[in-house]
């Protein structure tokens, strides 16, 4: 997803420059800290170091399957928080945290922002049995989007969620391995009979279909486009 966004905002020329010298030096960036607010704190230390504190686009794409999520729903089975708050702090509490620091650091009338929500997670789709604990942290997200769409407005900034249907990433090994009894092509099996089986496609997206709308809400064009929940799931969210 970064490379497909960096790709729509980035000239082509400046891009292939970027991409080359990258790779030749073995750029990278990464900061840990000993919590989430150190992290973010650290996090704007370099944006403010090495992007002159300026920012254009923040997506909140975090992905994230806790090894007690199959044990953990909403039918008598919740013995304490640790799961649900796992979910509330990866998914709405990491994008307010990182968004509060990012609007002060965007210019008015091109910042963007965007985050990565799921089908069934808001009033008006059913919702998904057995995301019950990830879909409680997203639909809180999506409250957010709206809220934060409203009171950004007046200054020209864009807040948009992207809806992505079952995308094939390396995060859906872990319910592959734990499906399959520690057999990663037998758990495959089980997981596309039951997850693809629901969707009207009935194929995975690959994570660049979902990148290139993400770049479209980040680009200059998208500058009306605010408050949006946009599918990217083969149909998924009119089942």
């Amino acid at each position: 997803l970064a490379l497909a966004l960096a790709l729509a905002l980035i000239h082509s020329t400046v891009w292939d420059a970027f991409i080359t010298n990258f790779h030749l030096l073995g750029i990278s960036i990464c900061v840990l800290g000993r919590s989430r607010d150190r992290t973010v704190a650290r996090l704007f230390d370099v944006v403010d170091v090495e992007f002159e504190g300026r920012v254009g686009a923040f997506v909140h794409a975090a992905g994230f399957f806790h090894e007690r999520l199959l044990e953990h729903h909403f039918d008598g089975a919740i013995s304490n928080f640790s799961v649900y708050d796992a979910y509330h702090s990866i998914y709405p509490k990491a994008f307010v945290a990182i968004t509060e620091e990012c609007l002060p650091r965007m210019s008015d009338g091109a910042g963007r922002v965007v985050c990565i929500t799921n089908p069934g997670c808001n009033a008006l789709q059913p919702p998904r049995v057995g995301y019950d604990m990830p879909g409680q942290g997203k639909a809180t997200m999506e409250w957010l989007v709206r809220m934060y769409a409203l009171r950004l407005a007046k200054r020209g900034l864009c807040v948009n969620a992207v809806s992505p249907g079952y995308t094939d990433t390396k995060e859906w090994d872990k319910a592959r391995l734990q499906m399959g009894g520690g057999d990663i092509e037998a758990g495959r099996k089980k997981l596309d009979e039951r997850v693809l089986s629901r969707s009207p496609m009935r194929r995975w997206a690959d994570p660049s279909e979902i990148a290139q709308t993400v770049s479209f809400l980040c680009a200059e064009q998208s500058g009306l486009i605010t408050g949006a929940f946009i599918p990217v799931d083969g149909g998924l969210h009119l089942c």
